[in-house]
């Protein structure tokens, strides 16, 4: 049975993702990672502490955050009770629609590329996408309840509005990505610096042409005005309070170290953070297999040529937006501290652009001379294993490090949040 293009594109290809992507992140939900971090527990705290009180941008509890990724917690909290499955289950969601969204963006980037054979353009976006939802520098962080998926979500929807504003020109589509990139502000800290992205590329899609440029007030304000009015609240908090995990890590604003010492930092960060990719990659069992690199031989050759494929061609407009957001989603680990390096989850926001340029290098395959079929069976072959092997080093030997990196026995929940008991240090679990 043959469908449409239309069919296959726009049903049955994002219905595949949503039961590949769901039976990634539900499966044994939420019994791995065994046990629960004791971080996890202290969101729930911080979630309590937002109930029956009026709106708080910004919470101290749990070493700071900003407090829009715990009003969707406590409404899971609310619906699920203060157990596992509640403080997970908003990441897993968002981990899956994620995936989503990350089709709909290559579906549209690929729709572009005229010149590709029509089986490139209509398969293509399903094996980016499927290479990101097996991941496991991504599933890792939508299967437990940290903000990581939360913060792509709104990134993701802000690209997604801007990249439709680009093909229909619809200009509440703009205003759509300005909410999207508030709300990314507003969740965890990465977010922060996103806005500049679709920011300088509307300005770029404007400017290029001299009779768009007469008409750029109104697309730009109806982008900033929507994403100050987000931001206004947690901006009025900074400025009778610090940011406590900005103000404990951000070593340029130490004034203690000399000039030389940062510039030493700075490069062993350089240092450090490339090597994450290829050789050393995190240590911390919560956010990897302790000290494996974050992507496997077959995406570390991809991504490699992918990003000079990108560079030689910057001025695409797609090879410059992914390069500038690799750069913005590099820039919270890079000033950091270089012992908090490699870290995986202060970097997670790099993986569209990790993925994109393993696109590139896909794209290049697809240009030998042989039949377009064979070189897509054979890529999906390629990217399956990589999946497999992606699959197994998490499910085999990753939650090996589990009962160790998420210290809480999930039956201590309740004393731990109520403060009855106490932590023995040569114990991952507590002691009443």
């Amino acid at each position: 049975m043959r469908f449409s293009k239309n069919i296959l594109s726009n049903l049955l290809l994002p219905l595949t993702l949503l039961v590949i992507a769901s039976g990634i992140i539900f499966y044994q939900f939420p019994a791995i990672p065994q046990n629960i971090a004791l971080d996890e527990v202290e969101f729930i705290k911080l979630a309590r502490s937002l109930e029956q009180t009026p709106y708080t941008p910004y919470s101290q509890l749990a070493t700071g955050h900003a407090t829009l990724y715990f009003y969707m917690l406590l409404a899971s909290i609310k619906m699920f009770g203060e157990t596992v499955f509640a403080v997970r289950f908003p990441s897993a969601f968002f981990g899956v629609v994620d995936v989503l969204l990350f089709y709909g963006i290559f579906k549209l980037i690929f729709e572009e590329r005229k010149k590709l054979p029509e089986q490139v353009r209509l398969f293509m976006p399903f094996f980016l996408a499927f290479i990101f939802i097996t991941m496991r520098w991504y599933f890792n962080f939508a299967r437990f309840g940290f903000e990581a998926s939360t913060v792509l979500f709104f990134e993701l929807a802000s690209i997604y509005a801007l990249f439709l504003f680009r093909k229909s020109k619809k200009l509440s589509l703009v205003f759509l990505s300005g909410i999207a990139a508030g709300l990314a502000y507003n969740s965890y800290t990465p977010g922060r610096i996103f806005f500049v992205l679709p920011l300088i590329f509307l300005i770029y899609e404007y400017g290029k042409l001299e009779q768009l440029r007469k008409n750029l007030a109104k697309p730009l304000l109806l982008f900033i005005v929507p994403f100050i009015l987000l931001i206004i609240p947690l901006n009025l908090y900074f400025t009778e309070y610090d940011d406590n995990r900005i103000y404990e890590l951000f070593y340029l604003q130490n004034e203690q170290l000399s000039l030389q010492e940062k510039a030493e930092y700075t490069w062993q960060n350089v240092s450090r953070l490339t090597g994450m990719f290829f050789v050393k990659g995190d240590i911390n069992g919560r956010h990897n297999y302790p000290g494996k690199p974050m992507l496997n031989p077959f995406q570390g050759l991809l991504f490699v040529g992918g990003i000079v494929i990108s560079i030689y061609n910057w001025r695409k407009y797609h090879n410059a937006f992914f390069l500038l957001y690799f750069v913005i989603g590099m820039l919270p680990p890079m000033m950091t501290y270089p012992w908090e390096n490699p870290n995986a989850l202060r970097s997670v926001t790099v993986l569209p652009s990790v993925v994109y340029f393993i696109g590139q290098s896909l794209v290049f395959l697809t240009k030998f001379p042989l039949p377009k079929k064979y070189i897509l069976i054979g890529i999906f072959i390629l990217i399956s294993l990589s999946a497999v092997y992606e699959l197994r080093t998490y499910f085999v030997f990753q939650r090996l490090v589990f009962p160790e990196a998420f210290e809480l026995n999930p039956n201590f929940i309740k004393p731990y949040l109520e403060g009855n008991y106490f932590l023995d240090s040569n114990k991952p679990e507590p002691v009443l």
